[in-house]
């Protein structure tokens, strides 16, 4: 293929400088339809079984409408800007230049031309779009050149294909089929699997595998989509410049004029275009479109730091409309390396934004072995309903690794703090607090990989496997469907967490490692009917997280697991203890 020809776009500008150390910002205005040409929007979003590393929220397409029928109305004006940033590592096709003689270097306000060059993305291929993103991120994580993709995902992708085509092929076969085929393939939902990993290289691992199977038949393969990657959604993470916040007022923009041009006053001007300029149809068509498309106003960071705009999305965000907690916990946890997170981390903290948190029960939501894996909201459209809530396994993970709030729902006392003030310190798990650098034993117990995570991860999955089913998600113990079930819910996973303290605390216990879990799990619930929560407790019309039904479990539990001779009464759950 040749080379694509480069598009030039010149804007009259202005750009300020806020503080003497700051990034340059340039204001200027262009029509929506070009925006689109040469911004992308990274949207943080799950497709098939992947997700993004985008940090966008998904399109709201009724939101998206309403702002289209605002915009019908011509003296209907929205002031305020796009956001948005540069990319990396395009930063070089977007340059500022000062125009006049009135402009001095030193001046912090400076007027200009800014100049946008990108080419049309659209006219490559699948497969190299794919090399473009892979050397993207080996520019962000350099270390990356020298690795090599996975010969088991490679051979997995190569089945996977062989499988679609063989569907495919059944399909043709049949002209009914041909047409419920041609409806799939007009699917525009069909997008990019980025992997959930927060840090790049696993990203980069897949990217590579479906390079190296699209090269093995790239004589043979036009087409728009191979799998799970879409030409479409890879375009959106290679524009120069990437739209931070305000999508929804750009697609709306674009939306509306669309239509506009749709309409009778416009095929003239579509019809001049295609006879006496000689264009083509389709550049007729976009002409006519950037021509009647809105002017936005754009505000945009001349910065390219990924970690920059992650910083700048959350935190516009969360002081404008908040982003859920389990959407911000995915977005800080799984957009940016290690690295970059890294230089981001303290302003994050210092903004309200609780990163650490986050980052720990993003872990616990995404690592396999996790008792908790794929069962709690992310805050992504493509979350299955009824998960536990993120605030939930915060709670818990906070217990753990803080502490502190360890408390059975009719008791006063904190039982996790009491262990971490008379136990902890005699803990084994934790004797090489100092020499690992760490100011106390509490501290090196509650770092991000610290000793509470194993812990955390080898008690949930003892619990889980001794007092509730994995597999049967009509059992009234099931792990999941916190609704139904009489143990994975927020009132009976903290008073487990409080009471397995609780026993620590009076058999005076401390923990010399995470293999000893287990053990100490088995003797604090010897005797206990593994069926405690596997019973209809009759709770048509009761909500289990109120102060009268939370005591009214806590008491019932501690005082069966104590003397656990006889199951209370199935209908005692349901009422309230003052």
């Amino acid at each position: 293929m040749s080379k694509v020809q480069q598009q030039k776009f010149k804007y009259k500008a202005i750009r300020i400088r806020q503080t003497n150390s700051g990034d340059w910002l340039v204001l200027f205005a262009a029509s929506a339809i070009e925006i689109d040409m040469w911004a992308g929007v990274p949207q943080k979003k799950k497709i098939g079984t992947q997700e993004t590393t985008g940090f966008q929220r998904e399109e709201n397409k009724k939101r998206i409408k309403e702002i289209a029928d605002f915009y019908r109305n011509e003296n209907n004006i929205i002031q305020n800007p796009l956001l948005c940033a540069l990319r990396q590592p395009d930063w070089t096709k977007v340059k500022f230049e000062p125009s006049g003689e009135n402009n001095s270097s030193s001046d912090a306000i400076q007027h200009g031309f800014l100049t946008v060059i990108t080419e049309p993305l659209e006219e490559l291929s699948l497969l190299q779009l794919l090399k473009r993103v892979k050397a993207n991120l080996e520019h962000r994580v350099p270390g990356l050149v020298e690795n090599q993709p996975s010969d088991s995902f490679v051979r997995e992708l190569k089945q996977r294909a062989e499988i679609q085509n063989s569907i495919q092929k059944d399909i043709d076969e049949s002209s009914d089929e041909q047409e419920i085929s041609e409806e799939l393939d007009s699917d525009d939902n069909v997008g990019i699997a980025f992997s959930e990993e927060s840090h790049i290289e696993d990203f980069w691992q897949e990217v590579a595998a479906y390079i190296s199977v699209l090269e093995e038949i790239n004589d043979t393969f036009r087409g728009e989509t191979f799998l799970d990657y879409s030409k479409d959604a890879l375009i959106s993470f290679l524009r120069p410049i990437v739209v931070v916040d305000g999508q929804h007022r750009l697609r709306a923009a674009i939306t509306s004029a669309k239509e506009l041009v749709r309409g009778d006053s416009y095929k003239d001007s579509i019809e001049e275009a295609l006879f006496n300029e000689g264009v083509a149809p389709e550049e007729a068509q976009r002409k006519i479109e950037a021509e009647a498309a809105r002017k936005l106003p754009v505000s945009l960071l001349m910065n390219n730091d990924p970690a920059e705009q992650v910083f700048q999305f959350v935190v516009v965000n969360q002081k404008a409309t908040p982003i859920k907690p389990a959407l911000l916990g995915t977005i800080v946890s799984t957009s940016l390396s290690s690295e970059e997170l890294g230089r981001v981390a303290d302003r994050l903290e210092s903004a309200g934004i609780k990163l650490e948190e986050s980052r720990a029960v993003t872990f616990l939501v995404r690592y396999p072995s996790s008792p908790f894996f794929n069962l709690v909201e992310r805050g992504l459209t493509s979350d299955t309903k009824d998960r536990l809530k993120w605030n939930v396994l915060a709670d818990l993970v906070k217990i753990f690794r803080d502490l502190k709030g360890g408390k059975l729902f009719h008791e006063n006392v904190d039982y996790a703090d009491k262990w971490k003030r008379d136990y902890l310190p005699i803990s084994k798990i934790v004797e090489k607090w100092e020499a690992e650098g760490c100011e106390s034993a509490p501290e090196y117990w509650r770092k991000l990989d610290g000793s509470w995570r194993d812990v955390f991860i080898s008690f949930w999955s003892v619990v889980r496997d001794k007092l509730a089913d994995k597999d049967n998600d009509q059992a009234w113990h099931y792990w999941g469907k916190p609704k139904q079930s009489n143990i994975f819910n927020k009132t009976s996973l903290i008073i487990l967490t409080a009471d397995f303290f609780q026993y620590l605390c009076e058999r005076r216990i401390g923990i010399d490692s995470a293999e000893q879990i287990p053990i100490l799990v088995d003797e604090w619930l010897k005797g206990v009917n593994t069926n405690y929560f596997n019973q209809d407790w009759d709770l048509h019309g009761v909500k289990k997280d109120v102060p009268g039904i939370r005591k009214r479990w806590s008491k019932e539990w501690l005082e069966y697991r104590k003397d656990p001779v006889r199951l209370p009464r199935k209908n005692v759950y349901r009422l309230p203890l003052s």
